[in-house]
């Protein structure tokens, strides 16, 4: 065996039916030491009407979005175009993922993620190719000289697509516990591709989400659970820092339609959050524009009385509103630019005046930051 041979590159589908990028290849030690590289990258695309041109995705879409699960490692796509074949120009988007708590069912850390990558966030990056003494290419150097010159990748001419797992872009991540005791000199990596779809320019939401204020702003590592079909607050997520979990931080109470007409909506089932929280997230990766209004409950008050509506980020000290006030939030989402691919939570604060309006409402969506994912 050549001790000297350690990059260990596969491309392989698993019995779901998904492609799956793994291996190991030298870690990268320091600034001197970059460490290696793989990649994988799509064979041919060609467009229909002439195919000595790539794809055109320019014509009413802005970017790819790809699911999948993979190790809490650094990852890159890259595009391919003509400046690639007469520059060495690839266009390049980093992106991370995330891990998971293990639990006594399923042992792994790996965890799905969904990601979207707007074809804006692609940054032109020369590839330097040299002959090395056995005749193969040697694309492991970058240069930026010249990028100035090179247009902005726009979903014109998609001649190929990759993935790629850099050494470099991973050297400062802190050493897993469970990787303890295995060859410090190689880093390993997995990236289990679902699907890649494209998502549409869209100036207004295509879809208003209504949802349930229960639902935390932020979302960590294990507050899903999907076996009992509850979503855990943040008290309860605190206990699985020290995989502490009591039986009462994961039940899940199923109520009577009686019992569900006369319980305040606060106090309702966890799985009905759950649930709202997985239309959330079926939204979202749908690539459809959206906008997900979250509440925390109706009340019949009048619309006149001296209070505004108001739009947060956060579900702390929050009140219900009444539905005809829902009502007109969610449809002035529909209208606004402003509340594209956005999660807010609907409130109440007290005014002085004047009521609420159109005007007042996209200015609260405007001050809201958009969705990371």
């Amino acid at each position: 065996k050549d001790a000297s041979i350690k990059t260990q590159v596969q491309w392989i589908r698993n019995q779901f039916g998904n492609g799956v990028f793994v291996g190991k290849i030298p870690k990268a030690t320091s600034a001197s030491v970059r460490g290696a590289e793989a990649a994988i990258v799509s064979s041919r695309l060609r467009s229909r009407e002439d195919p000595e041109q790539g794809i055109d995705l320019s014509n009413g879409f802005v970017g790819f979005i790809v699911r999948l699960i993979s190790d809490g490692n650094k990852y890159e796509v890259f595009v391919r175009t003509e400046e690639y074949e007469t520059r060495g120009i690839e266009y390049v988007c980093e992106f991370g993922t995330d891990t998971k708590p293990t639990t006594l069912e399923n042992k792994s850390r790996n965890r799905f993620t969904t990601v979207r990558l707007a074809f804006e966030n692609f940054r032109p990056i020369r590839r330097k190719i040299s002959k090395s003494a056995d005749g193969i290419s040697d694309e492991n150097d970058l240069e930026t000289d010249g990028i100035a010159t090179v247009p902005s990748f726009t979903g014109k001419d998609l001649r190929y697509i990759g993935f790629r797992f850099r050494g470099a872009s991973n050297m400062n991540e802190k050493r897993k516990l469970w990787e303890s005791g295995k060859d410090d000199s190689l880093q390993s990596f997995y990236l289990s591709l679902s699907y890649i779809k494209v998502f549409r320019a869209q100036p207004e939401p295509e879809f208003v989400y209504l949802s349930d204020a229960r639902i935390p702003p932020i979302i960590r590592n294990g507050m899903v659970q999907h076996q009992q079909r509850h979503l855990l607050t943040e008290e309860n997520a605190s206990n699985l820092e020290t995989e502490d979990l009591t039986a009462s931080a994961v039940a899940t109470t199923l109520f009577d339609e009686k019992t569900l007409q006369t319980i305040n909506r606060m106090e309702r089932s966890p799985e009905e959050t759950y649930f709202k929280y997985r239309g959330e997230e079926i939204l979202k990766k749908s690539g459809l524009s959206y906008c997900i209004v979250r509440v925390a409950g109706f009340n019949e008050l009048p619309t006149s009385e001296a209070s505004t509506i108001d739009l947060v980020t956060s579900n702390t000290d929050i009140v219900p509103v009444s539905r005809s006030e829902v009502a007109q939030v969610c449809v002035s989402a529909l209208m606004d630019p402003c509340a594209l691919n956005k999660s807010v939570y609907m409130t109440k604060k007290k005014g002085v005046g004047k009521v609420w309006d159109e005007e007042d409402i996209s200015a609260k969506f405007e001050a809201i930051p958009s969705d990371s994912t």
